[in-house]
């Protein structure tokens, strides 16, 4: 499987081509449907274009909020999960406090 350059390394080409594409149309104030981003790559089907936009997400490059299609925050930089393991409510709360995410009490 082909590889992608620089800043897009760990990702095949048509996932580099993909997020290429979103954060185009992010800088442009406009979220691309899947038919839209199907053309784009020239993909024959919309499921090629979601296994590629599960894989960004899966990868730290993009967000998608389940139930709502245009719905995607693409990230500047790769985000890297947390390896937490078994941490505490005091160490999860210190780790979103360093990345800048409120806590809000229930």
């Amino acid at each position: 499987m082909s590889r992608a350059p620089g800043e897009y390394s760990g990702l095949t080409i048509k996932q580099a081509e993909l997020l290429s594409f979103l954060r185009e149309r992010d800088a442009a104030g406009h979220t691309p449907s899947v038919q839209e981003m199907t053309e784009s790559l020239n993909l024959s089907s919309k499921s090629g274009t979601h296994r590629l936009l599960v894989s960004l997400e899966e990868k730290g490059y993009i967000r998608r909020t389940p139930g709502r299609a245009r719905d995607i925050v693409v990230f500047a930089t790769r985000v890297q999960k947390a390896n937490l393991g078994a941490a505490t409510i005091d160490q999860l709360i210190a780790e979103m406090a360093r990345r800048g995410l409120r806590v809000q009490a229930a």
